[in-house]
């Protein structure tokens, strides 16, 4: 019979966890990872017979916020993330991802955090996930595809802001939004990533916008938060007034053959993104929220 044993990692178990990572991952993002985020207490890696196997990490995500109880109140639910759940090929089939994900659960709720969050990489792990742990869905997101937007000179251009202006900025935007208001580091590893094919983060005009350019070419507008008129958060759908002004300034800097564009999506609507728990029970948004919860950077 196997042994398996699940622990926190130790300091000469870094590099095995590195070069796990390089072998489930490819090495996108590692060093920002590890310098910004990594701390053994949030790590869990599981052994299969004495040999470093999966791991998984908890990242401080920041505050769930604009969920209202039955008074009307606003609470704010600190969470934190799973992130990089990742499994050598020889052990997969054996559960340990999910493993992994229970004891990192088990680990937020011991470690002072109200809620997790995890994204899945793929649709199908949204069911694996509801069947073998406490997490349900609950984040959505409306997923453009637009095949060359709109030349010509645009009448606003981005504007490359950091990682600080970039969070304060989106919390302007998504101040009627269940959303995680994500920590600043959130937004420079996110930098990293971009700075590795080529993006940033950008205000334009009254709207920001994540872009990252893939390997394959495509750009990736990973966030784009707008006001449409009323001053409402635009969502839902990318129309042509949303090509011509937002989408057309970015493929300026970005030509692509091919730009996938990520939206907030009205309730009841949209795919979904993101799961959630919370002390063993979801979060329902208040009946008034007319846009669905909102997750912010996955770094996919």
């Amino acid at each position: 019979m196997s042994d398996i044993l699940t622990r926190n990692p130790g300091a000469d178990d870094v590099p095995l966890l590195k070069n796990l990572w390089c072998t489930v991952f490819g090495d996108i993002g590692i060093d920002a990872f590890f310098r910004l985020f990594y701390q053994a207490g949030m790590c869990l890696v599981v052994e299969h017979n004495g040999s470093l196997a999966a791991m998984g990490y908890l990242i401080p995500s920041g505050d769930i916020k604009a969920v209202t109880d039955d008074a009307g109140n606003e609470i704010d639910t600190k969470c934190a993330m799973i992130y990089s759940v990742g499994t050598l090929h020889e052990y997969r089939g054996l559960g340990l991802g999910t493993i992994i994900v229970n004891d990192l659960i088990k680990l937020a709720g011991n470690s002072g955090y109200d809620a997790v969050v995890l994204c899945p990489s793929e649709d199908g792990l949204f069911e694996y996930y509801n069947k073998r742990t406490e997490l349900q869905d609950w984040f959505y997101i409306s997923e453009s595809v637009c095949d060359k937007p709109p030349a010509g000179t645009p009448s606003v251009l981005p504007i490359e802001i950091s990682a600080y202006e970039y969070a304060a900025f989106r919390e302007k935007l998504l101040t009627e939004v269940v959303h995680i208001r994500q920590d600043e580091k959130f937004f420079e590893y996110q930098l990293d990533l971009c700075n590795e094919f080529g993006g940033g983060l950008f205000r334009i005009g009254d709207s920001c916008a994540v872009v990252e350019r893939q390997s394959d070419g495509i750009v990736w507008v990973k966030e784009l938060l707008m006001h449409d008129k009323g001053n409402a958060l635009h969502c839902g759908y990318i129309n042509d007034a949303v090509c011509t002004n937002l989408l057309a300034p970015i493929a300026n800097l970005f030509p692509a053959e091919k730009y996938f564009v990520r939206t907030p999506a009205l309730t009841g609507a949209g795919r979904r993104f993101g799961l959630l728990n919370l002390c063993g029970n979801v979060l329902e948004p208040s009946a008034k929220n007319k846009i669905a919860p909102w997750y912010g950077m996955a770094f996919d």
